[in-house]
């Protein structure tokens, strides 16, 4: 286990995991929104007299952030209430989500000792600067998948994909994280997932095909103070217990990007 500030572009290679579903390795690429570089990108908009910013550390802001979120990812299976697990004898529990990943500042991400990533994550800071109290809307796209031109299955990336949103730093033992899924496409394939998982009641849909988390009007962050911080935490993940985490989706690609309006 290691955890590193920055990850990079590493080729998906194929193995056969002893989880649920006996899944070979997948491989998904969070790539870039309008950018060259391979990064999940973070944006603030507002009216005029609105000041709103980002940051890794609360210290060097800036109204847009960049999360390079690219390598080689295999699936797995959170279980909540836990310390990280790891132990690299094929098939031992070594697929859990730190307890204190909120107490983590800028990017992270776990590896096995197959140097592939568990999860992937990352804390930042939203700012209000501006000298006044304002209403802030939380948008999370779904920018698009590349999908992979082999794969005649039906399902893709964004089918497997489960999207940790955590607000503060509380320990994941105390319930208060949210985790974003696409929904199942049968009820059969819901009743598995359900069987399977342990935070089936942490489950939100998507709010559309195009986006992702839509905190906004009367879900927004209402009247964050001048000079207010709130620290958010996303946690990435495959999950292997998806029956469409399956090998066809090896070598996607699923673009996304967050935008924070204030008004």
């Amino acid at each position: 286990m290691r955890w590193t500030k920055r990850l990079k572009w590493i080729r998906a290679s194929k193995i056969i995991l002893p989880i649920a579903l006996a899944v070979s390795l997948v491989f998904a690429g969070f790539s870039v929104y309008a950018n060259e570089a391979e990064n999940f990108v973070l944006r603030t908009n507002g009216d005029n007299d609105v000041k709103l910013s980002l940051s890794f550390d609360k210290v060097n802001k800036s109204s847009m952030l960049y999360a390079p979120a690219s390598g080689d990812y295999t699936n797995i299976s959170f279980i909540p209430d836990s310390e990280l697990l790891y132990d690299p004898t094929p098939g031992a529990p070594h697929f859990n989500i730190p307890n204190d990943i909120a107490r983590y500042d800028g990017m992270h991400s776990c590896y096995n000792y197959l140097d592939q990533i568990l999860f992937y994550s990352f804390s930042f800071y939203l700012h209000n600067d501006s000298d006044r109290a304002v209403d802030v809307d939380m948008i999370m796209h779904n920018d698009g998948v590349v999908t992979n031109p082999d794969n005649d299955s039906g399902y893709h990336v964004d089918d497997a994909i489960k999207i940790m949103l955590i607000e503060g730093e509380p320990l994941l033992s105390e319930g208060t994280y949210v985790v974003y899924s696409k929904p199942e496409s049968s009820e059969a394939k819901r009743d598995w997932l359900y069987d399977h998982i342990e935070y089936e009641d942490k489950l939100v849909p998507f709010d559309s095909d195009k986006t992702i988390i839509n905190r906004s009007g009367e879900n927004g962050f209402k009247a964050m103070k001048s000079g207010e911080i709130k620290k958010f935490t996303l946690v990435l993940w495959l999950e292997g217990n998806d029956e469409d985490c399956k090998d066809p989706i090896l070598g996607e690609k699923m673009k996304m990007s967050i935008d924070f309006n204030g008004r």
